[in-house]
């Protein structure tokens, strides 16, 4: 089983412990997630909630967001089919600047 995080700051954007409000989670290439991960997908959602964020999901792997539809979950995260969907829903450009 391979496991791999990869993070990015977009158009200015910072990780939560630096003042970001919105954060996107990528699982565009997940074949699975396990309680661990949506335990940790609440916590950060609680603590962006405390500073009016929000936490995005981009999922398309209908196994996945079944998880997420079975648990609830899909009504505290808005889950996008596509990762440009999600930037332009939060206000961040996927292109680089001119």
């Amino acid at each position: 089983m391979n496991f791999d995080i990869k993070t990015e700051q977009v158009d200015g954007a910072y990780v939560i412990a630096k003042g970001g409000k919105e954060v996107i989670v990528d699982f565009s290439n997940t074949t699975f997630i396990d309680s661990t991960t949506l335990g940790v997908l609440v916590g950060g959602v609680k603590r962006l909630r405390t500073n009016d964020g929000q936490l995005s999901l981009v999922c398309s792997d209908r196994n996945i967001t079944k998880i997420f539809e079975i648990t609830g979950l899909d009504r505290v995260f808005t889950i996008y089919p596509t990762r440009d969907e999600a930037l332009s829903k939060v206000g961040i450009s996927s292109q680089p600047p001119a």
